[in-house]
C-alpha cells in the first residue's frame, strides 16, 4: 500500500473541468488515471506517454475494482449516483458539482458517514483563502449593505453560483442567521447579482457599502487549472480517508 499508486476515475470526463483535470493528473507522479466516465464519445483527449491502458465507459458500473477515488465534476443528478455507488462498493469521492437542493445536501452529509467525501463549491485555493477572511471580518461589517456579485460562462445552469452560496453560507453563520439555501436567495440581508455570458471561466466579488464607503473582497479566475489542481490535491488528500465529509479548508490545513 505504501508505494501504490493512486488510480483516479474521472466523471464529466469530456466536459470543460474534466479534460482540465485529465490534463492536469499526467503531470503528476505516484497518480494514474485509471477510468474516462462520460454520456458522450470521448474525444480530443491525448494519452502522451502513458504505458497502461485507460478504461472509456458511461457508467461506473462493474468499475469498482479499477479505481480508488473518483473526482466528479458532471451534473448533479448524475453525483448523487455515483455517491450512492462509492457507499455501496467503499470508494471514496471529490465533488466539484454544484446546485445541490438542501434534501441532496442531506443525503450528502448522510453518505460521508460511510465513505470520505471532499465537496467543495470552488476548488481554488484563492477562494478558500476569501472564505476564511470572511469569517475573520464579517462581524465588523454587519452594519454594512451586503452585495455578493458574480459572473460564469454562459452554458452554467445554477444561479447563484456555489461559491456565492457559500459566501452567503458564511455571513449568515457569522450573523447568527438560521437558513436553509431557499431562504438564502429569499434574504434581504443579501443582494445577489449573477450574470451568465461568454466564456468567463469565473469572477466573484463581495461589496459591502453603505454612504461612506465601499469595501470589496474581489477573485478572478485567469484559467480552470486552479480548479482541477485543488480537486487532484483533495483526491490525494482523501485516498487513505475512510470517512467524513470535508473541503478545501481541511486539504489547505492538512486535517
Amino acid at each position: 500500500m505504501k508505494n501504490k499508486k493512486i488510480r483516479i476515475a474521472v466523471s464529466g470526463a469530456n466536459g470543460r473541468m474534466g479534460k482540465i483535470i485529465i490534463k492536469e493528473i499526467f503531470k503528476i507522479k505516484n497518480i494514474i488515471l485509471s477510468i474516462l466516465i462520460t454520456k458522450k464519445k470521448i474525444k480530443n483527449i491525448q494519452y502522451k506517454n502513458k504505458n497502461y491502458k485507460i478504461k472509456k465507459c458511461t457508467s461506473l458500473k462493474n468499475q469498482e475494482k479499477n479505481f480508488d477515488v473518483i473526482i466528479d465534476f458532471s451534473e448533479k443528478k448524475n453525483t448523487i449516483k455515483n455517491i450512492k455507488y462509492c457507499v455501496k462498493n467503499k470508494k471514496n469521492i471529490i465533488i466539484g458539482t454544484t446546485g445541490f437542493n438542501d434534501e441532496e445536501e442531506k443525503f450528502i452529509k448522510l453518505s460521508s458517514k460511510k465513505i470520505c467525501i471532499v465537496k467543495s463549491s470552488n476548488f481554488s485555493n484563492g477562494i478558500n483563502l476569501i472564505y476564511f477572511i470572511l469569517k475573520k471580518i464579517i462581524k465588523k461589517l454587519k452594519d454594512k449593505k451586503i452585495k455578493i456579485k458574480e459572473e460564469h460562462h454562459k452554458n452554467k445552469k445554477d444561479s447563484p453560483s456555489g461559491t456565492s452560496i457559500e459566501f452567503a453560507k458564511i455571513i449568515n453563520k457569522k450573523l447568527r442567521k438560521k437558513f436553509c439555501k431557499n431562504e438564502i436567495l429569499k434574504s434581504k440581508n443579501i443582494n445577489f447579482i449573477s450574470k451568465r455570458k461568454g466564456n468567463i471561466i469565473g469572477n466573484h466579488s463581495i461589496i459591502f457599502s453603505d454612504k461612506n464607503e465601499i469595501f470589496k473582497i474581489s477573485h478572478k479566475a485567469k484559467n480552470r487549472s486552479i480548479f482541477a489542481i485543488g480537486a487532484i490535491q483533495s483526491a490525494i488528500w482523501c485516498f487513505k480517508k475512510k470517512f467524513g465529509l470535508f473541503s478545501m479548508k481541511n486539504i489547505i490545513n492538512k486535517k
